[in-house]
């Protein structure tokens, strides 16, 4: 009786569930042509089938539009971005000559260019006359906002031109399926440059793209073409021209059905022929009629039981291909667009309402269940034994239950055996410890890596095993003993590749590839662990790039190799680097017998033979600089082994120098102010000081040198003494030299009367620099006349260039600079040059003034210089004049200029004019 009541609860829970699931797919059936077209998946899928259809019925354009694109061609050709200007106005002569209707210039033109290519842009567009299309763009004032604004080009380029609207609008996916036809701008209908390309009159909505018209078909030219006239005038004329980006750098690109990524240009282009080829794609409201074929399949499968299933599949098959055929023949002929994801989906309802009709779909998915899990223990356990990597299995007794050919081959284990009996100790500490931890939390994944080595052979092998142990869930829902809770797994890897990979990668990270010395970090690392007293050495070869240049790249490498052998023989064991270029360094233990001197001198003994390189013997020579590791902090030996080499390369008389920390703090200063002086220029720390000049026969003031100073934040005044070598070594002085230029002629144009200023060009500045261009510049912005700016050289600036510096020097005379030779005396060739080189003035050095008087030579030399300057019609400047008797001395031999301490101090310009008495036009310098 019991089990008959069983049986009827049985049957009667099953027709429930039977009716509740027939219930469910009818009124999902019945909802999906309601919420369907609102379902991002269901229009997904109408999407890809127009899309299809698209590339199932292709068109080809009309040719009436030509796209002509900046490529990466034209991009090169010109070499900048944006293009000037004047490159559209050139294209736009070139395009409106070969007889082209509309041009569209997809540019955006909203931004100020230069005065004169704006001009030459609009003279273009003045002469295309009025047949040209320039774009404006609607867009969010702010992310945030839902307010607009309209970008467009500025009125200069308007007052000949059409604003047409150039927005490429995106679906919620990303993907360009339609366009507008056109918006109000300044409250006037405007049309897009779609639907003015494509002569329609329309300028509200929106209209779908036909993507079936083929972007390949469109008649594309390359812009550098046309600028070249290589592309036939037919092939252009009477049509209208779009010319827009194409090259990937512009990033210009869109994605859109069927081709993926095109160039922006192009979708308009693709618009506007869809508007010529009059493919005015339309959709309609499909729910009424999806709603009656969901109750005709509803009424079909309810009243078709007896009907067989293959006989309904054949029949929604049928329904299928009808539909899609008859979907596509409405799209490629009429441009009516039917979405089918809908009915097709209340299709797919439709089979499983008439499966669950005839069978018990809940016994049907048990069953396939448990086909699954049978299928996926035998997938499972192929994976395993087909494993590389060595699989294990094991359960809470730690038997192996299933293992992989190659774990087994590894461990020399099998099926049944014990874990802890066939496995390296490592991983058996590791499984017990995991066992443990399991114990301790039953509920908890556990699980740990761990490095082994094994060997084959003589090989050693290096394995990575990974150990996991999982609580497994019981039947009766309840934990079993403790060693009945868990299922584990081992997978074990060979690593042995990527451990010698590493092995290698940390040589190369530490020694030099070439010589195989240690390289400058871990040379420096391994200093600043040194426990010892040592001697810490760097080594330059000397001449070592004559050499290269002389024998070759190869012979170069070569040498250091050897150099590195000769090392390595004489200092086995102790630490040696090849720290860069073809500097080495050598750090060995100091004992009381061996002083720093011996160190040196066996070091230098080394290279008293040649080095034979291909064949021929290359006698070498070497510098040494030396630290001891009582002399400088471990972290600083390298450092101060350095600065011992850098003071014996600047000694002529000796091959090695001992580290000397006054030195080392000079050279530590000198990089300080080279890192500095940039931010200086930047930040204003240096500033001008001007010592007037006086002319000796009125005692008037007519001029002054303008004088650099710099105000270090940290180190307070710094001397030009100190900082102009650093900044010629470094290249700096040309900024420095700029902005001395500047600063000394804005500040001399505010001086009233004819005063001059004089400013030093480094040899450096002269050669390197644009020397004309700067003065050119600096006159022009601050308004002084050229007559008024003297440019003082010294003769190291004529030293070896002849007519580079006799052009540029011509060329500054003839704009009216005066040129005066600095410091004359104190050279190497000065009549050399005095006779051939454009000069006005001479300025005799300080040195001489000072010792003339008391001193007979000395005074005819003086004469001499300015009886020679007078001969060659040049002017003389005397400097560094301190007292009145040099004064009168140098008045009474001819001299027409004086400037030192007798006439004023090195100042700011406002006192120094004060000094004198000279006013100052402040309107001048503001």
């Amino acid at each position: 009786m019991r089990e008959r009541v069983k049986a009827a609860r049985d049957y009667l829970s099953s027709g429930i569930s039977t009716i509740m699931v027939r219930l469910f797919l009818i009124a999902v059936m019945l909802v999906l042509p309601v919420a369907g077209s609102s379902m991002s998946i269901i229009q997904g899928l109408n999407n890809s089938l127009f899309a299809k259809r698209f590339q199932w019925a292709p068109r080809s354009a009309t040719g009436n539009i030509v796209f002509v694109a900046i490529d990466k061609r034209s991009l090169d050709t010109v070499g900048t971005w944006p293009w000037p200007r004047s490159i559209y106005a050139t294209l736009l002569d070139k395009l409106i000559a070969s007889g082209v209707k509309d041009i569209f210039l997809d540019i955006d033109f909203s931004a100020v260019s230069k005065p004169q290519e704006d001009d030459l842009l609009a003279a273009a567009l003045e002469r295309s006359g009025g047949g040209v299309l320039l774009p404006v763009f609607r867009q969010q004032e702010a992310a945030s906002s839902s307010q607009t604004a309209v970008t467009r080009p500025i009125p200069q380029l308007l007052q000949n031109a059409w604003p047409a609207f150039a927005n490429v609008a995106l679906d919620a996916d990303g993907i360009v399926r339609q366009f507008d036809l056109g918006s109000r701008l300044d409250e006037n209908p405007t049309q897009s440059a779609a639907s003015a390309l494509g002569r329609i009159g329309s300028s509200s909505g929106s209209l779908l793209i036909d993507y079936s018209i083929r972007p390949d078909t469109v008649p594309t030219f390359s812009l550098s073409d046309v600028m070249n006239a290589t592309v036939p005038t037919n092939a252009i004329r009477d049509r209208s021209v779009v010319v827009g980006a194409s090259a990937a750098e512009l990033k210009d690109f869109f994605v859109v059905p069927v081709y993926g990524a095109i160039a922006g240009p192009l979708v308009h282009v693709l618009a506007a022929e869809t508007l010529l080829q009059n493919r005015f794609l339309k959709r309609f409201v499909q729910a009424p009629l999806e709603i009656l074929f969901a109750v005709l399949l509803i009424a079909g499968v309810i009243s078709g039981r007896s009907i067989g299933i293959v006989t309904m599949i054949a029949a929604g098959l049928t329904i299928v291909i009808t539909g899609e055929t008859g979907a596509f023949l409405l799209q490629s002929r009429y441009g009516i667009l039917v979405g089918t994801a809908v009915p097709w989906s209340t299709l797919v309802l439709a089979w499983m309402l008439a499966l669950n009709e005839r069978v018990d779909l809940g016994r049907i998915l048990v069953a396939i269940a448990n086909t699954e899990a049978r299928n996926t223990r035998r997938l499972m356990r192929r994976i395993i034994a087909d494993s590389s990597d060595g699989v294990v299995a094991f359960n809470s007794d730690l038997r192996i239950v299933e293992a992989s050919e190659s774990a087994k081959a590894l461990l020399r284990a099998e099926i049944g055996t014990s874990l802890l009996d066939s496995t390296d100790t490592t991983i058996i500490d590791i499984v017990r410890r995991l066992v443990s931890e399991h114990d301790a939390e039953p509920g908890k994944v556990h699980s740990a890596l761990v490095d082994f080595s094994g060997s084959r052979g003589s090989k050693v092998s290096h394995y990575e095993a990974a150990v996991t142990i999982s609580p497994i869930e019981q039947p009766d829902g309840r934990p079993r003993g403790l060693r009945w809770g868990f299922a584990g797994c081992l997978i074990i890897r060979d690593v042995t590749a990527r451990h010698d990979y590493e092995e290698r990668l940390k040589t190369l990270s530490e020694r030099d590839e070439l010589t195989g010395l240690l390289n400058r970090r871990e040379f420096a690392s391994q200093l600043s662990t040194l426990q010892c007293t040592a001697f810490v050495s760097v080594l330059d070869i000397e001449r070592f790039s004559s050499v290269c240049a002389t024998l070759g790249r190869d012979a170069g490498d070569e040498l250091l190799k050897a150099v590195a052998t000769r090392l390595g023989n004489a200092f086995a064991g102790d630490l040696l680097a090849k720290l860069d270029g073809d500097r080495f360094g050598i750090a060995t233990p100091v004992t009381d017998a061996h002083p720093m001197e011996d160190f040196a001198n066996a070091i230098l003994k080394l290279f008293q033979e040649p080095v034979y390189l291909h064949g021929s013997a290359v006698p070498i020579s070497v510098r040494l600089g030396i630290a001891q590791s009582d002399d400088a902090a471990p972290g600083t030996l390298l450092n101060a082994a350095e600065s011992a080499l850098d003071a014996a390369s600047a000694l002529s008389d000796r091959p090695w120098s001992s580290f000397d920390p006054q030195i080392a703090v000079r050279q530590a200063r000198s990089r300080r102010l080279e890192r500095d002086m940039r931010d200086a220029l930047r930040n204003r720390q240096f500033f001008l000081l001007f010592q007037p000049q006086i002319e000796f026969t009125s005692g008037r003031l007519v001029g002054a040198e303008a004088l650099i100073r710099w105000n270090h934040p940290e180190f307070g005044l710094i001397s030009p003494a100190e900082f102009i070598p650093i900044a010629e070594s470094s290249g700096l002085i040309c900024d420095i030299g700029r902005w001395t230029l500047f600063e000394a002629c804005a500040e001399a144009a505010a001086w009233t009367g004819e005063f001059g200023v004089a400013v030093n060009v480094s040899a450096i500045q002269f050669e390197r620099a644009d020397i004309e261009a700067d003065v050119r510049e600096a006159l022009s912005c601050s308004g002084l006349p050229s007559s008024r700016l003297c440019l003082e050289l010294k003769e190291s600036a004529f030293l070896g260039r002849g007519g580079s510096v006799i052009a540029k020097m011509r060329a500054l005379r003839e704009a009216g600079v005066v040129i005066a030779l600095d410091d004359f005396g104190t050279g190497y060739s000065s009549m050399g040059y005095l006779a051939d080189f454009p000069l006005d003035k001479l300025k005799i050095d300080q040195s001489f003034v000072r010792r003339m008087n008391g001193n007979p030579t000395v005074f005819e030399i003086v004469r001499a210089i300015i009886s020679l300057a007078h001969g060659l019609n040049l002017a003389v400047v005397a400097e560094g004049v301190e007292t009145e008797v040099e004064a009168e001395a140098l008045h009474c031999l001819g001299c027409e200029t004086g400037q030192g301490y007798l006439f004023g101090k090195p100042d700011e310009a406002f006192r120094m004019l004060s000094d004198w008495n000279v006013p100052i036009r402040v309107s001048a310098k503001v």
